[in-house]
């Protein structure tokens, strides 16, 4: 092993010799270089190597590349040599590796993208051994063919072969069908056009098409997930004209088999806006379909008839339309589509393409305006509308002179067949903006009946706009909420229970609220966030008079009575509380009760936070 060992070293001398003629690296430097690498050869040559000892080895190297290729860039010099020896020790290390541990799917893939920038010509070979242990992932069979595509077009048939030989493993792939179509889309692309045999001889291009179409005829007998027909459809939008016929086979078994989805109307009516009409592709495939009756050729049947000199406009499939036009034939299809496939679903991708539409194009505004206002009152009279789609309806009316009325007329009818949350949010929101006080109330009253503590935005709402009015009888009103609210016993009321601490202090007398407050304090649910609004109210009033001190520190004896035993911040606040505006002699008896009084695995808790607080003053 150590003579194994030596004979490596030995051949490593040309490249210390360059290291050091170059002036790469100082003696020292090259003298560690000299005992890593002996380290880790020694690694690579024990009896039991694990895969670390392999890539210790590698990582060592990979850094010593990328070191010299960046010194390579300061100086100006040329160690292409000294890269290259490199490289080839990695890549030997690499297949010595693979050799021992081929299950190991990422090193196979850290091999390949080291080989992709050091030895590209290399990589083919090792896809090849590579599919031989993992041909059974779909990724690896397009892995390897788009990397034979990509480096070099000359390799096309190699790259088809082995697609081939996927689809023959893995006849239901979709990654592999897609990649396959592709690729033959792309040289049916590239492929020379025109005719230059008989006329009854078809192109280049026509033959590449033919075989793009079978492989996609081949594909629906194992593939029936939408998502792969969409992604075909989408790519052949690459090549409009050239794929015509492609396009129509794929709608049409889109529209055989999910005839019903509303993803394939959302798609068609899409097409529209970009110019891929539906009704040119139907005139196309009639016209088409007539020839085959009238016994046209076979070989004439991809593509449309005619002479090299025919103009681009007598032989375009897809007839240019204004803005206006497009827009109006994708919504017919929107409402063909709700009208064969009447759901939700269908009427939200309407609505958010119209939406879409009304945000991002400049022209055709009123046009624009008038097919989301026909959509959302389409989308109404259905009772399939979204809750989100009737906000934006609110919106709309909203700001609209006298629209005020009309959304609460439809937010009422659409509350007939949708009881949710939101809708009633909405109408309460839309009554409020008309100021219609009874209905508000009713609103409410229905709602708290019905919904429970889900309801509380509606409670706030109510409460908001009550203190916003501001007469006699609003103040009423509020002081019923607010006293209904005090009474529930859901944890997410103690929001309001703050709410109405707030309003008492502020709108009426700190005394009021403070009498309030002792009643709140002893009434399920308990909740630390009351205490603490109330200590905050105490401390804002600036006052340090006996009463006040008294009521301060009941809020921190109500806390240390029910939160005491799991909150340690509970007693860390109620000594500082002592410490700075109570009697300092009543910090010990405190310290011994939280002591006595807290879990147990909660003391040094405690004790660290009380030390923390201390600290703190004293910085002060």
């Amino acid at each position: 092993m150590g003579e194994f060992i030596a004979e490596m070293q030995e051949r490593l001398l040309p490249e210390y010799e360059q290291m050091k003629n170059f002036q790469l690296f100082t003696p020292e430097q090259i003298r560690e270089c000299v005992r890593k690498r002996e380290r880790l050869l020694l690694n690579v040559t024990k009896s039991q190597i694990s895969i670390a000892d392999y890539l210790d080895f590698i990582v060592y190297e990979t850094q010593m590349h990328a070191t010299i290729t960046e010194k390579e860039k300061v100086t100006g010099m040329k160690l292409r040599g000294l890269k290259t020896s490199i490289a080839t020790r990695i890549i030997r290390m690499y297949r010595e590796m693979l050799v021992k541990f081929a299950h190991e799917k990422r090193l196979w893939n850290n091999f390949i993208k080291f080989s992709k920038k050091s030895a590209p010509q290399e990589v083919a070979g090792i896809y090849e051994k590579m599919l031989s242990y993992h041909g059974g992932d779909p990724e690896t069979w397009t892995s390897a063919a788009m990397w034979l595509y990509e480096y070099s077009r000359l390799n096309v048939t190699r790259a088809e072969s082995l697609l081939l030989r996927g689809l023959q493993r893995h006849p239901s792939s979709e990654l592999i069908n897609k990649v396959f179509f592709d690729i033959l889309l792309k040289e049916a692309a590239q492929a020379d056009s025109k005719r230059t045999l008989a006329d009854n001889t078809i192109s280049e291009q026509d033959i590449r098409l033919e075989r793009v179409m079978a492989i996609y005829r081949n594909s629906l007998n194992h593939i029936t997930h939408w998502d792969y027909f969409l992604k075909l459809l989408e790519v052949c939008e690459d090549y409009p004209e050239m794929t015509v016929d492609l396009q129509g086979a794929i709608i049409e078994d889109m529209q055989t088999k999910f005839p019903r989805k509303p993803a394939l109307w959302d798609a068609l009516a899409k097409r529209e806006l970009r110019g891929l009409h539906l009704a040119d592709l139907n005139e196309y495939m009639r016209s088409k379909n007539n020839e085959d009756i009238t016994g046209e050729p076979s070989e004439k049947k991809s593509r449309l008839h005619t002479d090299s000199g025919d103009s681009e406009s007598e032989r375009r499939v897809w007839k240019t339309r204004p803005k206006k036009a497009c827009i109006e034939m994708c919504v017919q299809i929107y409402k063909n589509a709700v009208q064969c496939t009447a759901n939700q679903e269908m009427w939200n991708l309407y609505l958010e393409t119209m939406l879409s539409l009304s945000r991002n194009h400049k022209t055709e505004r009123s046009l624009i305006q008038q097919c989301l206002a026909n959509a959302l009152q389409d989308g109404h009279n259905s009772k399939l509308m979204h809750a989100k789609h009737y906000a934006t309806l609110s919106m709309i009316l909203g700001n609209s002179d006298n629209g005020g009325e009309a959304c609460v007329r439809i937010l009422t009818e659409a509350l007939e067949f949708d009881q949710s949350l939101r809708m009633h949010e909405l109408l309460m929101a839309a009554l409020i903006r008309i100021d219609d006080e009874p209905n508000v109330y009713k609103v409410f009253s229905q709602v708290r009946r019905t919904l429970g503590a889900a309801a509380l935005p509606i409670w706030q709402s109510a409460i908001s706009y009550y203190r916003a009015r501001g007469d006699a009888q609003s103040r009423r009103r509020l002081n019923d909420i607010f006293t209904l609210a005090c009474k529930e016993t859901w944890p997410e009321f103690v929001d309001l229970r703050c709410s109405y601490l707030r309003y008492l202090w502020h709108e009426h007398s700190p005394t009021k609220a403070r009498d309030e407050y002792s009643k709140l304090a002893l009434q399920p649910p308990m909740s630390v966030q009351l205490h603490r609004e109330m200590i905050e109210l105490l401390e804002s009033s600036k006052l340090r008079d006996l009463p006040t001190i008294k009521s301060w520190r009941m809020c921190y004896e109500f806390m240390a009575t029910y939160f005491g035993k799991t909150e340690p911040t509970v007693w860390v606040d109620y000594l500082t509380f002592e410490r700075d505006c109570g009697e300092t002699k009543n910090i010990s008896l405190l310290c011994r009760r939280a002591r006595s009084v807290l879990d147990a695995d909660l003391v040094p808790v405690f004790e660290e936070k009380r030390a923390l607080a201390y600290i703190g003053a004293v910085a002060n």
